[in-house]
This record gives C-alpha cells, sequence and structure tokens, in this order.
C-alpha cells in the first residue's frame, strides 16, 4: 500500500516529505534551491556561449594576429584544468588572499530576501566568484569550438569566391561565415539549458552556494532518499 501510495503521488508531481528536514516537503525545498540555480547558471551560461563565440569566431578568423595566438593558448591551459582545481584556486586567490568576495553563501548571514537594490547587490556579489569560474571554464570551451568552426568555414569553396568578387571583409565575416559557424553552437546551448535544472554540483559545494547542487549533495550524504 505504501508503495502504491508513492507511485500515486509521484505521478501527481508530489515528492513527500524529506526525511532528514522533516517534516519540510520535498517540493518546497526544491521551490527554494531551483531560483538560485536558475539565476547563476542562465546569467553564467549566457555570458560564456556569447563571449566565447565572438572572440572565438573572430580568433578563428584572424588566427595570424597575435591577440589570437595568446587566447588560443591561454584557453589551452584553462580548459584542461578539473573543475574542482580551479574553482579552489578562484577561492584562494579572490576570497581568501585578495577578499574581494565572499567565501561561502548565496547571501549574507541575516539577510531577509526583499526585492530592493541592497538585497540585489548582495546576492550579485556573492554569486560573483561562482559565476566566474563557471564563465572562465565555459567560455574556453566555446572559444576553442567556435575558433574550429571558423577555421573550418573560411576554407569552403563559397568563402573564397566571395573574398575573389570583391566583397568587403566585414560582410564575409558576419554574413558568410559566423552565421554558418553559429548553426552547431546554438544546438549546443540548447542542450545546456537543459542540465541547468540538474544544478552545478562541483560549483555550488565549492562555494557553499543554495542551490540544486547543494541540495542533492547533502540529500545523499544524509541518505534523504525522497529529496
Amino acid at each position: 500500500e505504501q508503495y502504491g501510495d508513492f507511485w500515486a503521488r509521484l505521478v501527481q508531481g508530489d515528492f513527500g516529505v524529506s526525511f532528514f528536514q522533516f517534516p519540510a516537503r520535498v517540493n518546497d525545498l526544491i521551490a527554494v534551491a531551483l531560483p538560485w540555480t536558475l539565476g547563476l547558471l542562465l546569467m553564467s551560461t549566457a555570458i560564456s556561449w556569447t563571449v566565447g563565440n565572438i572572440v572565438g569566431g573572430l580568433a578563428g578568423y584572424y588566427t595570424r594576429r597575435r591577440w589570437s595566438r595568446v587566447l588560443d593558448s591561454v584557453a589551452m591551459v584553462v580548459r584542461p584544468l578539473p573543475y574542482y582545481v580551479f574553482a579552489f584556486i578562484l577561492l584562494l586567490l579572490f576570497a581568501y588572499v585578495v577578499r574581494w568576495f565572499p567565501i561561502t553563501g548565496g547571501a549574507s548571514l541575516g539577510a531577509i530576501p526583499t526585492f530592493t537594490w541592497d538585497y540585489i547587490k548582495d546576492v550579485l556579489w556573492h554569486s560573483a566568484l561562482p559565476a566566474l569560474s563557471l564563465v572562465i571554464l565555459g567560455g574556453a570551451i566555446n572559444f576553442q569550438v567556435m575558433k574550429l568552426l571558423v577555421q573550418n568555414v573560411n576554407a569552403e569553396s563559397y568563402v573564397q569566391y566571395a573574398k575573389l568578387g570583391g566583397v568587403t571583409e566585414n560582410r564575409i565575416v558576419g554574413k558568410y561565415i559566423i552565421r554558418n559557424a553559429m548553426l552547431p553552437q546554438i544546438t549546443g546551448l540548447a542542450l545546456s539549458f537543459g542540465q541547468i535544472f540538474s544544478g552545478a554540483i562541483i560549483t555550488e559545494i565549492v562555494f557553499g552556494y543554495p542551490g540544486l547542487g547543494m541540495l542533492l549533495f547533502r540529500a545523499i550524504t544524509n541518505g534523504d532518499y525522497n529529496l
């Protein structure tokens, strides 16, 4: 009977109560944590995708420029770094050594959630370091992928024909190369949005951010099976 009741609730979207935080309901806990994760990942994903594709596209077209080679070298160093190592480096550098950002949390202790500029500024201040880690690593990936795509498109015959036909360089880059190279990147963006709802687990654990990743981690360590 309990098993049947469990499935009946689950079909209706009711996950029951939390074992570790009884009598809080799982749906309520997810509703509290979800806005934190959505705000962090939507912002960082949009920034890293936009900046990475724009800079990567220009670097792929102007491959012989010095700045293009420098950025490519930086991306090659940053991208293979394990995420938890990179996150700890940022945490130690900007939270412990320089102390520009808070060490943990999504807002200051005792802050009351209100739609005021002081509270919004406090939330942005706490989310800046986790977002920076996601933007840098995500931007490095988008940069390298977009650079390779642009280099491949630039070698296509229709691009060479446009150059021989006297089409301006700005039009070739914007209309012929970047636009065609963006197609697989747009597909990748749509897929990455689907992963947002799972939370950035390592990010939220390292920075103590109160999102879905931290909620899932605590549920696993505490054996909170419903959650």
